[in-house]
């Protein structure tokens, strides 16, 4: 559509909000005013939009009904309390948060992987919710394949970097770092744990039955995206002392034989992957090394299980940040001004 629509970033300061406003700037489609918004501690600040600077708004105080669409890349609780009060004065929500993912009647995207029918679902929504960013990646990869084999149970074991807990996570690990080599013992705020040169064998609280709600719900949420009730899905998290970029190694099994050549083809008709193989790149993307270009998601090391039928083993690394969390958004974003707003 030709007609300018006024967005507001809420969470601007933020980790996933700063990646938003990055690359809202670099895109060409239909964006007229860019309304940075965030807590009362950032109120007066100035970030750079497209190369110019603009003043933060308090969102207490923000007034929804100046734009068509907000961008929410705040905490859950919050999201709870003003995405309703956004819908009301006529705003579209698109949240990053976990806060509507559970929710049966908000729509649970992956823009990558729409198609048809659930294209034409974004159609006259006020919230639309984005998943968690191990959910997103490994829906982008499996879903096809499910479509094609059906994947009967996934196994995930997640490598989480720091800046899932966002700019704070990423700002103890720098610190305990450095403290570290200075000789300093490490101050745990963030984390539950030292993180810097460690691994912690949980992330998010942890339930009665030893889950914790990261693991959870990141289940929930592939079965939702997949549309696979009925597959089996484990799940578990460890915190690792990277800055940013999510690893996974991932052991799927399919009801129907599927040999890594085959899954290796799948894998490469999918927009936004990035395929390692062979003597070059040794089949090894890493998080520091390999993702530079934060739009693509990097997988290597597919391989035929040793130790299950029909089973198959890979892993994945992506730019949670930028990538599953803010590239995922503004793509949402470009199809709503597209087709819908």
């Amino acid at each position: 559509m030709s007609e300018l629509v006024d967005i507001a970033v809420i969470g601007a300061t933020g980790a996933v909000g700063e990646a938003i406003i990055e690359q809202l700037s670099e895109t060409e489609f239909a964006i007229g005013q860019i309304y940075p918004v965030a807590s009362s501690d950032s109120v007066g600040e100035t970030v750079m939009i497209a190369k110019r600077p603009a003043i933060i708004s308090g969102l207490a105080d923000f007034d929804f009904s100046t734009v068509r669409l907000a961008l929410f890349a705040v905490p859950a609780a919050v999201a709870i309390e003003y995405v309703p009060q956004a819908t009301e004065l006529g705003c579209t929500v698109i949240d990053c948060s976990s806060a509507f993912r559970a929710d049966s009647s908000v729509p649970l995207v992956v823009a990558a992987s729409l198609q048809g029918e659930d294209f034409a679902s974004l159609g006259g929504q006020t919230v639309i919710a984005t998943p968690g960013s191990l959910a997103a990646e490994l829906a982008l990869l499996l879903k096809p394949v499910n479509a094609e084999v059906e994947i009967t149970s996934v196994s995930v074991v997640a490598c989480m970097s720091a800046s899932d807990a966002g700019k704070a996570g990423v700002g103890e690990l720098a610190s305990q770092a450095a403290g570290l080599l200075g000789g300093k013992p490490a101050e745990a705020e963030v984390f539950v744990h030292q993180t810097a040169f460690n691994l912690i064998p949980a992330v998010g609280e942890l339930g009665d039955d030893g889950h914790t709600t990261t693991e959870v719900s990141t289940a929930s949420e592939l079965k939702r995206l997949l549309e696979a009730d009925a597959m089996a899905v484990d799940v578990s998290c460890i915190q690792v002392p990277v800055f940013y970029g999510n690893g996974m190694a991932v052991t799927i099994e399919t009801r129907y034989p599927l040999s890594a050549e085959e899954l290796v083809q799948i894998f490469a008709r999918i927009d936004g992957v990035s395929l390692f193989a062979g003597a070059e790149h040794s089949g090894q993307p890493t998080p520091v090394t390999d993702l530079q270009q934060f739009d693509k998601t990097c997988v290597g090391r597919i391989r035929e299980s040793a130790g299950r039928q029909n089973g198959l083993n890979l892993w994945i690394t992506s730019d949670n940040v930028r990538k599953s969390a803010a590239n995922n958004a503004l793509a949402i974003t470009q199809l709503l001004l597209e087709s819908y707003l």
